[in-house]
């Protein structure tokens, strides 16, 4: 799934743990603002707009920006990161 600056996504903080609901929910969503290059490879620049941590809402990170790398970033294990999914599709 193609990821666009405009979209409104949800990335989530750990590749093994995708619950949106619970103590083990833990996502950034927000709207992706541009695509950058930093720390090494191309990462989305994610406004907030809701923040959810161990199940609960963090208020205070809403309008923050999060950097996560763009899905299909080769990662240290030997994998490919997908920790980003579009929201509403």
């Amino acid at each position: 799934m193609d990821i666009r600056v405009g979209d409104l996504v949800r990335s989530f903080d750990f590749s093994h743990l995708r619950e949106e609901q619970g103590r083990n929910a833990c996502y950034v969503e927000g709207v992706v603002q541009e695509i950058v290059s930093a720390s090494g490879c191309n990462r989305y620049k994610i406004r907030c707009t809701r923040r959810i941590v161990a199940g609960e809402v963090e208020e205070r990170d809403i309008g923050k920006e999060y950097f996560p790398p763009v899905n299909g970033t080769p990662t240290v294990f030997g994998g490919l990161t997908s920790f980003v999914e579009k929201i509403g599709e």
